[in-house]
């Protein structure tokens, strides 16, 4: 008999060639194109997911084989968030000139989402008190999270166009109205409803006050819904991302409301993850193709060294 499995080959010189990985030449490729700033956050995403998946510092990825949903929570849209910056500057390298606020709040967002839950991981193994320290880390992380968003929404705003159509406006109202009516009923519930007690009343109160702040958060990012929508259709956008966008936001401000109703039930779960984790990563989605870009294309920017002629 004779070996059909194909013999390794070798130079002039006796050496094997190496083994080619397909796709490995394009990946390269893919990634001597991304600018610097980019490949700092998609390293950051790569090491969020080991961090994770090893369960280091407390984390965790929540990843069960039993449950399919989990396997879209996972990753999805954690990881996403922690992409965001490298997205805006893959499709704009010149992102951070052309919209600063967007990336200075994509920026905060991913930095947030990578670094708080280690942190908080980091502070917690305290014997003496294993709360004051990460619950104040979880309230930074909270106001900063908002911040991000408030960021994002101040540089969406200023390419709304300033009489918007009334049925975007109608729209842009209902979508942030009931996100802001989510987060306020929310508030609500922390501030009168019964406060788990936890052995230490000045512990309990932290706790609590760290549920209550997820308010702002929750209002900063009804405030961008709003702006959002309201620059639905905005011809000097890609419509795709702009459509997109608020199909998502739509989705979130449905399920916001769905979490104040919770029921039991498969149907209900997957209603929930498309109303939740499966919106969100399709708003951040849109950010990246081209929501606060007024290119009106969702094709990536491309730079030319041609004159341009009148």
């Amino acid at each position: 008999m004779t070996d059909s499995r194909p013999a390794a080959t070798t130079g002039d010189v006796g050496v094997v060639d190496p083994i080619r990985i397909p796709g490995a030449p394009r990946a390269r490729q893919l990634w001597a194109s991304l600018p610097q700033l980019s490949r700092v956050f998609v390293v950051l995403t790569a090491v969020d997911i080991v961090v994770r998946a090893l369960g280091l510092l407390g984390t965790g990825l929540n990843l069960y084989l039993e449950s399919p949903l989990s396997w879209f929570t996972a990753f999805f849209p954690h990881d996403v968030l922690i992409l965001l910056p490298a997205v805006l500057l893959a499709r704009r390298p010149d992102a951070l000139e052309t919209s600063p606020l967007v990336m200075r709040g994509a920026v905060l967002i991913a930095l947030v989402t990578v670094l708080n839950a280690p942190l908080r991981g980091l502070v917690s193994d305290n014997p003496v008190d294993p709360i004051v320290a990460p619950t104040v880390i979880s309230i930074l992380g909270i106001l900063l999270m908002a911040g991000g968003w408030w960021w994002i929404a101040q540089g969406v705003r200023f390419l709304n166009p300033v009489r918007p159509a009334e049925s975007n406006a109608g729209l842009a109202n209902l979508v942030g109205g009931a996100l802001a009516l989510s987060a306020l009923a929310n508030l609500v519930i922390v501030l009168i409803g019964p406060a788990p007690d936890i052995g230490d009343p000045a512990w309990t109160s932290l706790l609590q006050l760290n549920s209550a702040m997820f308010a702002v958060q929750s209002l900063a990012l009804a405030y961008l819904a709003r702006t959002v929508v309201l620059g639905t259709g905005d011809p000097s956008r890609p419509r795709e991302a702009t459509n997109l966008a608020t199909a998502s936001l739509v989705l979130l401000a449905i399920g916001s409301l769905l979490l104040l109703i919770p029921l039991q039930g498969a149907v209900w779960q997957v209603l929930y993850l498309i109303t939740g984790p499966v919106a969100m990563t399709g708003f951040v989605v849109a950010l990246g193709f081209g929501v606060a870009d007024q290119s009106g294309t969702i094709e990536p920017a491309v730079h030319t060294e041609q004159p341009v002629t009148a």
